[in-house]
């Protein structure tokens, strides 16, 4: 029988721990930790929702996101299908698809073929096409600017140089933040924006962040915001490339235009985007049964848990 009482007890020495650790800033009113904190990161100004005639002088806009599917055991005996979209709210929809085993990798050691580097280079790719073919105004990454750098810098250039020669206002919206802008500007350690700024702005506001305390803009000429835009606490991130900066508001209002007031707080088209582009299962184990010789997918492929129903 499980211990529920010893895992309590630790459950709760977390909650303990947890809450000694932020007692300094969970202990602060919103108007104090606005002024003492946020005003050290940037400005703070308010969003609004964009008309529908504005929303149609925008033109097309494309939303770009990338899963993965993971099929079989334990490292090498595994494949993973990469799954990228570009879809545009008028045109054509652009896929590409990757195939990755370590078991042929000769260079592979486990995980040394990281796996967000993968979806990065495939999530670039339809980005590239779509900018080039598909001519939209606006690319709207599910993620930060920053990640694509990071796993592929020669590729983030052309898709930076494409976005540029085609003027397409490059964006990233990041779902789920892990920068330390707060604690890095105010001198603290080991805490991270996601947590110090929940429910510190108010919906419909954005927290433009100064350039000298965003990593980003050093990094890779990004300039960076905080956005919320439902009635949920969590805060989202924006990035856009600097020579658009100018466009920083505007983008900003078209997340907060298209995001339901009582949702998540992420825009409606990347998450179509992100159902459209989800990989099951059930296909992959398919098309590895299909077009697999038996004998190989079962001696590769087939997990030890999958061949108790098998």
């Amino acid at each position: 029988m499980p211990n529920i009482e010893g895992m309590k007890a630790q459950v709760q020495e977390l909650n303990e721990q947890l809450k000694e650790k932020y007692n300094e800033f969970f202990s602060m009113d919103n108007e104090t930790f606005r002024k003492d904190i946020l005003s050290r990161i940037g400005s703070i100004k308010s969003m609004r929702k964009l008309e529908p005639n504005i929303l149609k002088d925008l033109g097309i806009i494309v939303g770009v996101d990338g899963s993965v599917m993971k099929v079989g055991g334990a490292d090498p005996h595994y494949v993973e299908v990469y799954q990228a979209l570009a879809k545009p709210t008028k045109g054509k929809d652009i896929y590409s698809n990757q195939l990755y085993s370590p078991i042929t990798d000769s260079l592979s050691n486990g995980e040394s073929l990281k796996r967000e580097v993968l979806l990065s280079q495939i999530e670039m790719d339809v980005a590239i096409d779509s900018a080039e073919n598909e001519k939209p105004s606006i690319l709207m990454m599910d993620g930060g600017l920053i990640r694509y750098k990071i796993n592929d810098s020669k590729k983030f250039e052309e898709l930076v140089e494409v976005c540029l020669e085609n003027d397409v206002l490059l964006m990233g919206v990041i779902k789920d933040l892990k920068t330390d802008v707060i604690s890095r500007t105010i001198g603290k350690n080991s805490y991270y924006d996601r947590e110090l700024i929940y429910g510190r702005l108010n919906r419909g506001e954005i927290l433009v962040i100064n350039d000298e305390n965003n990593k980003k803009f050093e990094e890779a000429n990004l300039v960076s915001a905080f956005l919320r835009c439902s009635t949920d606490s969590m805060i989202i991130g924006l990035d856009i490339l600097k020579e658009y900066r100018d466009k920083l508001e505007l983008v900003a209002d078209l997340v907060y235009t298209l995001t339901p007031e009582h949702s998540r707080g992420v825009p409606l088209w990347l998450d179509i985007v992100d159902s459209e582009v989800k990989i099951t299962d059930e296909l992959v184990k398919t098309l590895l049964e299909e077009y697999m010789d038996r004998d190989i997918y079962r001696r590769f492929f087939v997990s030890e848990r999958d061949g108790r129903t098998l």
